[in-house]
């Protein structure tokens, strides 16, 4: 839980910072398409379990902070990620997110980023199969993509995949004992609306404002 301070600290000073001549701030939804990564069992019965992704979402806010050809973007937000596991199966995860991203302006409305996304994992499930605890639930992964962002609106799309080796154990399956553990790094694309609740302020604009 100490590792959390840090990354949210950095987090909550960028998202209340005033030094910044160009600042907008606002919501965010969308969908998370996620595959978790390698299972493996001892479980012969269980060999030809495969690992496919499923769909999930997320909800959340944004601050941008304009850099003359950059911005950068701190994020914060709830999502909920699910893989199948086989037939039938599947696990899901509500984890707790704040991804740190650079930009590029490219050309007119067209940027692309990337950076470090900070997650804490709030909660696994599983109605088919019986969990065990997760390795680790502070993880860190890389996020890069493109956005497309017209007056208040921004429409992005991403690829997220996880560094941190996180694995959950898997202990049984209808009164069945599993020997195993399903890898939930996140490996996802990550589909993303987006809305200004407030334009941009540019101080060299409200100066010259002032002086007449």
């Amino acid at each position: 839980m100490k590792r959390l301070h840090l990354p949210l600290f950095i987090l909550c000073s960028l998202f209340f910072t005033p030094l910044f001549a160009q600042l907008s701030f606002g919501v965010k939804g969308g969908v998370n398409y996620d595959s978790f990564g390698d299972l493996s069992t001892t479980e012969v019965s269980l060999a030809d379990l495969e690992v496919d992704a499923q769909t999930g979402f997320h909800l959340g806010i944004f601050t941008n902070i304009d850099l003359l050809t950059f911005y950068l973007r701190p994020e914060l937000q709830f999502s909920k990620s699910q893989s199948s596991v086989g037939k039938d199966k599947s696990i899901a995860l509500n984890k707790l997110e704040a991804p740190v991203l650079l930009g590029y302006k490219v050309l007119g409305p067209l940027s692309v980023f990337a950076g470090p996304a900070f997650q804490y994992i709030l909660s696994e499930k599983s109605d088919e199969i019986n969990l065990g605890e997760l390795k680790e639930n502070f993880t860190v992964g890389l996020q890069i993509g493109t956005r497309l962002k017209l007056g208040r609106f921004g429409l992005g799309i991403r690829f997220e995949r996880g560094f941190t080796d996180n694995e959950i154990v898997l202990l049984g399956e209808n009164d069945i004992d599993i020997t195993g553990q399903a890898d939930t790094r996140a490996k996802q694309w990550i589909i993303s609306a987006s809305y200004d609740l407030k334009f941009k302020r540019n101080r060299r604009k409200d100066s010259s404002e002032d002086s007449y």
